[in-house]
């Protein structure tokens, strides 16, 4: 990380560029006209170029269902604001615009040298509202608003704040103390508000210079925005404080200096603006609901976004019935549905559901999370080949983690900051799969929980076929039983009479009990698309091991290499690739050595392929024998 700093960008700003964005707004434009922005008043905001416009969609959608008001898109592209227009969203194009013209990718993800660049056009569109009097809450696309959070804005000690802003912090328990433990944590410029103060206005001059002249890559808007609000010696000293009998009441949280003591600035709370640690891994609102209803959620701290697509930000909003960027689609249309039961998708564990952080808790947990992503990645595989067979769409069974996905060391299977968040949780989709991979799989599919979502029209989710694999003593339970050992020709047969209704439901399909498409060509073209989707690979390191081992090497950066990321370096002596290489995946190995060298483990196993499973060998070898005339003779 120490490095980025150090890369010098070779697209910094020319002079036109900045004579651009030097540029004051004289007036208030028409488009801002339209919607009643004006001074003294607030606006909702965000941001996007047209390789977001689903998320600028389900923005607005979400704001729209609040109906929350005025809302205005800065569109940073022509065809954005030809979008928003069409759709009857509040837009204008913004100026500045043009040092976004080439941009290098179709998606533009944090790594494209275009991200610096936007966040100049950004501050510049923030600059103008404030010089109009309007104080912009403005957030990212990929932000969901849940509730108005204006009435709080202007409460308590927040009504003192020129700045309001979120936070990456994921110590719900610190956070919700509002000590100082959180601000040494990054501030997030995804939500934002900003009064059209003169401290304000002079704050977003420096920011905007901060990021159109700095010569450094990863001088972006944020970080930009950390490095200016902690100058000053003390960085973040109290501002106001808040009155003991107040304490914890709605707005009322500390106000600190900022930049130099030049602003007062104020930290949301983060289990209400949620990053996307708190929300979707930890899943703070729903076991702590007495620290309120979320106002909003932002899709940080998630994986599986690529140059085409965010596809790990739209899958989790799709797991958490957030994304309505679907709603007038065919997403929700009734169509001919597979899906596995919860019961047979998960392991039953004996002792405690809950994993706590006590002594070796975290053996406890992370052998867990590995037999049961066994069965899970199984069973997926099996899901999709069997939806391909019958031509449904898969619908994928819940899916439990007991151990975190974090590029850092781990603490009772938790992310450093996080040790009191439950255990097992939600996994999104993200943390175990390769979502591109599932996209180019051919196969479409549902998220779980979609079946139970009240925008599926129709009847389907009460239309439901039962399967059973193998039953027994309770066949009377099933529509249908297949014995084990089935192929995708059995299945097909055995279901063929249930082909008009929506939903097949089948009991479990582990090993062993599917066998694949009857032809070693097909089984072996699909493992190859399947595990590319199924192909996962993540490190869990361990402080309890690391403990053990004595905590040999510190990761400081005293031999000259970078601080990170060297994780897996500091817990096993070795690079992370070599030791990637040299790990057994999906089984516990290492922490359980004596003495421990190693404190860190590796996901994921991939499932036994279809082309040689013992059963599908076994049909194939009959239909062979039969072929040559060595088969049964009655």
């Amino acid at each position: 990380m120490r490095q980025a700093w150090k890369d010098v960008s070779a697209d910094a700003l020319d002079d036109a560029a900045k004579m651009e964005l030097g540029k004051k707004m004289e007036h208030v434009p028409e488009e801002l006209r339209r919607v009643g922005a004006k001074a003294g008043g607030e606006m909702f905001v965000t941001f996007g170029t047209a390789s977001v416009q689903d998320f600028v969609f389900n923005w607005a959608a979400a704001a729209k269902k609040l109906s929350l008001e005025p809302i205005f898109v800065g569109a940073l592209d022509e065809e954005m604001h030809t979008l928003c227009v069409k759709a009857g969203i509040p837009s204008m194009l913004l100026t500045g615009r043009s040092v976004l013209d080439n941009r290098d990718q179709e998606f533009i993800t944090q790594k494209s040298k275009t991200f610096k660049k936007m966040g100049t056009v950004k501050t510049k569109f923030i600059q103008d509202l404030l010089e109009l009097g309007i104080a912009p809450i403005l957030s990212d696309a990929d932000v969901v608003w849940m509730r108005d959070p204006r009435e709080l804005f202007n409460n308590g000690t927040y009504a003192y704040a020129d700045v309001l802003i979120s936070s990456d912090c994921i110590d719900t328990v610190n956070d919700r103390a509002d000590n100082a433990n959180c601000r040494n944590v990054n501030f997030n410029t995804g939500i934002v508000h900003i009064r059209p103060t003169e401290p304000a206005k002079a704050f977003v001059e420096k920011w905007k210079q901060k990021v159109a002249t700095s010569e450094i890559a990863w001088m972006r808007d944020q970080p930009a925005l950390n490095l200016l609000v902690r100058e000053g010696s003390p960085a973040l000293a109290p501002a106001v404080a808040v009155p003991d009998d107040k304490r914890g009441l709605p707005g009322y949280r500390s106000i600190v200096f900022a930049a130099n003591s030049t602003i007062r600035m104020g930290v949301l709370p983060i289990a209400q603006f949620s990053n996307g640690h708190t929300f979707f891994v930890q899943e703070h609102h729903l076991y702590h609901p007495e620290d309120g209803e979320p106002y909003a959620v932002h899709t940080t701290y998630q994986y599986g976004d690529s140059a085409r697509y965010a596809y790990g930000k739209r899958q989790r909003l799709r797991q958490h019935g957030l994304w309505y960027a679907d709603d007038d689609t065919d997403y929700w249309k009734p169509k001919k549905y597979l899906t596995i039961s919860t019961k047979g998708s998960q392991m039953k564990f004996n002792g405690s559901r809950a994993i706590g952080m006590e002594n070796d808790a975290y053996l406890t947990a992370i052998t867990r999370h590995f037999e049961e992503d066994r069965l899970r990645r199984t069973t997926i595989r099996n899901g999709f080949a069997l939806a391909k067979a019958l031509g449904r769409i898969f619908v994928l069974p819940p899916a439990r983690c007991y151990c975190d996905k974090i590029w850092n060391t781990l603490a009772g299977c938790r992310a450093l900051g996080a040790e009191t968040a439950h255990l097992p949780y939600a996994c999104p989709m993200d943390h175990i799969y390769n979502l591109e991979g599932l996209h180019d799989l051919g196969v479409d599919f549902r998220e779980a929980g979609f079946l139970e979502d009240m925008r599926l029209k129709g009847n389907v989710r009460e239309d439901v076929i039962h399967v059973k694999i193998g039953a027994k003593d309770d066949k009377n339970m099933a529509d249908v039983v297949i014995e084990r050992g089935f192929s995708a020709s059995d299945a097909v047969e055995a279901l063929e009479s249930y082909n008009d209704h929506g939903v097949i439901m089948i009991d479990q399909l582990d090993e062993g009990s599917f066998c694949g498409f009857d032809d070693k060509q097909k089984d072996e073209a699909f493992d190859t698309a399947i595990n590319n989707a199924l192909n996962h690979d993540q490190y869990f390191c361990f402080n309890e091991a690391y403990d053990k081992q004595g905590r040999p090497r510190s990761g400081g950066g005293k031999d000259g290499k970078e601080y990170e990321p060297r994780v897996v370096e500091r817990h096993c002596g070795i690079a992370e690739g070599e030791q990637s290489r040299l790990a057994t995946r999906g089984v516990v190995t290492e922490v359980l050595k004596d003495p421990i060298t190693c404190s860190c483990e590796w996901a994921y196993k991939l499932p036994k392929a279809l082309a040689d499973t013992r059963c599908a060998a076994q049909s194939r070898d009959e239909d062979d024998r039969t072929r040559t005339g060595l088969g049964d003779i009655e």
